[in-house]
């Protein structure tokens, strides 16, 4: 699998000076990135000021990896040429195989054949392609933020666009595995590769439909045991599963049956494509935390009401706390605060006061997770970022390894302060509902993780 993600010498099939075919913006991605790159099209000159070649057997050199974006019904055929370019790992970008039907199957079988024969692993067809944020980007869509997040993606658009996401909420990415109708390779064996990926500490993954039931429950289960695996599932309704087959050509399963074996195996499961990403950050950016509890700090009673709402239906427990902490939080605030979980610091608490509210809680043994809420006010002279500031200093004066997220509101108003929260690593979101989420699957991952508690089979 190496070759897919850390090519030394990339041949581009299909490679295009037209701005219109997906080969022109694949071969502007890779004139960009840290590998050296060959060009192969039917016309000569050059593509983007590299030279081209009319056949894979011509190059100066053997190449690792062959990405091919050319009419289906030629692929078949170019994969001896693959084999003797020195590659034994080809990414079909091309579409028209199984996804379009009876003869598309026939050619994707054709496909899978020739590779068997020649000894080639093949990532797609129908696919957006494979990138390395260190590296190289292999794909027709932007290069991400450089990160820890490796994403594989069943769905070749939705991943796409999924990258554009992540690069508007500065979420970065380690690698990124689009595999479309997963002719050969399958999302396990992207799984066990991003497993043993030292660059990645987060896998995220979108999945339709799968072939091998028991050997992707073996790669989620063994992933899971490592590391976090966020799982987001298409086609859980009978109409989704029909769109399954039409998009990728693979095969729907039960939801029931998907939903348990995800459970057993340990992932992560996201309700949305938008709680996907925001759940990765969580894991990326913080420990994990040591039991179920969580406390609220607020300077707004209504969301607080809110947040306590959500962390109840989620199944985590309000913290209880000590007498000590009470007693330091009211002696240094207005006797008009509550000091009663959720903790109201009132419209007028500021940077100090967050400073005060954050250092006590996190400092509290019954306090496992704290969830901090700011409606940053535009009154008596307070900055947009003097509460983010506060925050931040309490959590360096206690430390301790604790989860903490944000929920920062007031739309533009409160935007500088997530920023600063978020580039400090600190998860910031814009609904108590859905940091809530955040701390309650975070929980149920580090149940798992406990050896007394984790399947061992």
């Amino acid at each position: 699998m190496d070759p897919f993600f850390s090519p030394h010498a990339v041949a581009l099939v299909g490679a295009s000076a037209d701005p219109k075919k997906l080969g022109n913006s694949i071969m502007a991605n890779l004139v960009k990135s840290s590998v050296r790159v060959y060009p192969i099209s039917r016309t000569p000159g050059r593509v983007m000021g590299v030279e081209t070649y009319s056949s894979l057997t011509q190059l100066p050199e053997t190449v690792d990896l062959v990405i091919v974006a050319v009419d289906a019904k030629n692929c078949p055929g170019l994969i001896p040429d693959i084999r003797r370019s020195g590659a034994r790992c080809a990414v079909v970008v091309s579409g028209g195989f199984s996804e379009t039907g009876s003869e598309g199957t026939r050619l994707e079988e054709s496909l899978v054949r020739a590779a068997r024969d020649s000894k080639v692993r093949l990532i797609g067809p129908n696919c957006v392609g494979v990138l390395n944020t260190r590296l190289f980007n292999g794909t027709f869509t932007i290069m991400p933020e450089r990160g820890n997040i490796a994403f594989v993606s069943q769905s070749g658009a939705l991943g796409g666009a999924s990258i554009y996401t992540t690069q508007a909420r500065r979420i970065g990415l380690s690698k990124f595995a689009s595999i479309g109708n997963a002719a050969d390779i399958e999302i396990g064996e992207v799984l066990d590769y991003f497993r043993e990926d030292a660059d990645s500490t987060v896998i995220a993954v979108y999945i339709e439909g799968i072939k091998e039931g028991r050997k992707l429950y073996e790669s989620l289960r063994n992933a899971s045991r490592e590391k976090p695996v966020v799982v987001l599932k298409g086609g859980r309704s009978e109409s989704g599963n029909t769109a399954v087959k039409s998009h990728t050509g693979s095969l729907a399963v039960s939801t029931a049956v998907f939903t348990g074996m995800l459970r057993q195996a340990g992932c992560v499961t996201a309700p949305t494509l938008d709680t996907l990403f925001e759940l990765c950050k969580i894991f990326d950016y913080q420990p994990l935390p040591k039991g179920r509890n969580v406390c609220i700090i607020t300077n707004t009673g209504g969301a607080g009401v809110l947040a306590a709402d959500a962390v109840s239906d989620l199944g985590l427990t309000m913290s209880t706390l000590s007498q000590k902490t009470r007693h330091e939080i009211s002696s240094a605030f207005s006797p008009l605060a509550s000091v009663d979980n959720p903790i109201d610091l009132l419209a007028t608490g500021a940077r100090w006061e967050y400073r005060v509210a954050t250092e006590q809680i996190l400092r509290d043994s019954s306090v496992d997770m704290l969830l901090e809420i700011c409606v940053v006010p535009t009154f008596a002279g307070m900055t947009q970022v003097e509460h983010a500031e506060g925050l931040l200093e309490g959590v360096r004066a206690a430390g301790v390894q604790k989860p903490v997220v944000g929920v920062w509101l007031a739309g533009s108003v409160g935007k500088p302060g997530k920023d600063l929260l978020e580039s400090n690593r600190i998860p910031c979101y814009d609904d108590p509902s859905l940091a809530a989420l955040c701390l309650a699957r975070a929980a149920d991952y580090a149940q798992f993780r406990r050896p007394s508690v984790r399947d061992t089979s």
